[in-house]
Formats: structure tokens, sequence, C-alpha cells
């Protein structure tokens, strides 16, 4: 009787943990207004496009102001800030974003751009000079089980704690073939706008304006 009363125990104290585990907290969440500790907040920054032309613009951290869940907010490297867009499909952007969601004006969800993304991993900004021969840049693309295009170089750009709700940029720095054919680094420093309110894109970024693929420049 003991041994039945010990094993009905067990498969109850089971299914526990597994509904524990199956429960809505335990979901990820990414697009919470769980407000974050102990981590960077910006203020957003101002609008102030300006074309810069074919100079080398940067190191640059640009805060996007990226809280609403209806509107996406449009970045272009080569004015250097967030800027107006009446049509996606044929305007001048790079990134677009919305809450934690970075898309791309190229592939399925820019179809008339070219911008693209490619990843290099466990590498310090600063030590990134140059866009290698090598690397593979991909624009966004559609999946079955997913409502709208995604980029899936930059999809899963953070790290995600469960305890919390908060999400905490990866070290990766992400190059960047740009709408108008040039290139550009960038690194994501944080999510969080000052109050610790989620939806502020914290960019670092260089831009190459003459075309080259350095993101330094020539000696004198």
């Amino acid at each position: 009787m003991h041994g039945v009363m010990y094993f009905v125990g067990l498969i109850s104290l089971c299914g526990f943990v597994l509904l524990a585990g199956c429960s809505p907290e335990a979901e990820s969440n990414p697009d919470s207004d769980e407000k974050a500790s102990d981590t960077a907040t910006y203020s957003p920054s101002p609008y102030r496009p300006e074309e810069v032309g074919e100079r080398l613009v940067g190191p640059v951290v640009y805060t996007i102001d990226a809280r609403s869940k209806e509107m996406w907010m449009y970045f272009d490297f080569s004015r250097g800030s967030v800027v107006l867009v009446d049509n996606p499909k044929t305007g001048d952007w790079d990134l677009s974003i919305r809450r934690h969601v970075i898309r791309t004006n190229g592939g399925a969800t820019g179809p008339n751009g070219q911008v693209a993304l490619s990843a290099l991993e466990n590498q310090a900004f600063n030590d990134v000079t140059h866009v290698p021969e090598e690397a593979e840049f991909i624009g966004d693309v559609r999946a079955k089980k997913r409502l709208h295009p995604y980029n899936p170089v930059v999809d899963k750009w953070y790290k995600y704690s469960y305890t919390t709700n908060v999400l905490l940029p990866k070290p990766i720095v992400y190059l960047v073939r740009t709408q108008d054919g040039k290139y550009a680094k960038m690194r994501i420093v944080s999510y969080y706008c000052k109050g610790n309110i989620a939806g502020c894109m914290t960019i670092e970024y260089v831009y190459q304006g003459n075309g080259s693929r350095h993101f330094t420049s020539p000696p004198a």
C-alpha cells in the first residue's frame, strides 16, 4: 500500500513539474514590457537625417525609439538617423525596427532593396576593421510558421532571461551591406530606455561612405 501511495505521489510531483515548465510564466516573451534593472539604458537620439557623403563615420552610438507595438521605425546609415518613409517597399532606408524585431530593406521585406546582414560572433567591435571577402550576406526571408518576413542573421540578437524578462545583447558584430551599396558594422548595445523601459534599441556603428570594405581611414 505504501508503495502504491509513493508511486502515485511521484507521478503527481512529476506532473506538477511538467505543468510548471509549460506554464505561461515559463514561456519566452521577448516583447514583454517588463522593466529592466542592472542594464544600460538610453534616451532616444534626435531626428537629424543628414547625408554624410563619402566620409567614414563613427563609431556612433544611436538610440532608436522602437517602443510602439504598431509602428516601424526606419534607420538609414547614409544619413545617420531615423528617417521618415512613406512607402517601405520603395523608400531609402536600411533597417526597420519595432520593439525587439529588426528587419532589413532587402529580401522578402524590401524586394527592391539590397540591404543584407552578416554576423561575426565573439569578436570585439573595435577589432573588426574590414568586411571579409568570405562574408555571406543574407536578406530577409519568409518562413511557413511565421506571419512576417524576418532576417535570420539578427533574429536572435539577444539572450533572454526567463526570470526577469530582460533581453541582453549577444556579443556579435553585424556587417551591413546598405541600401546605397556601402558597408557598415554595428553591434547592439541595449534594448532599454531611461526608466528601464523596453523598446529603445541602441546600436553602435561605423559607416564607410566611400564604398570600400574597410572601417579605418587610409594612411595620410
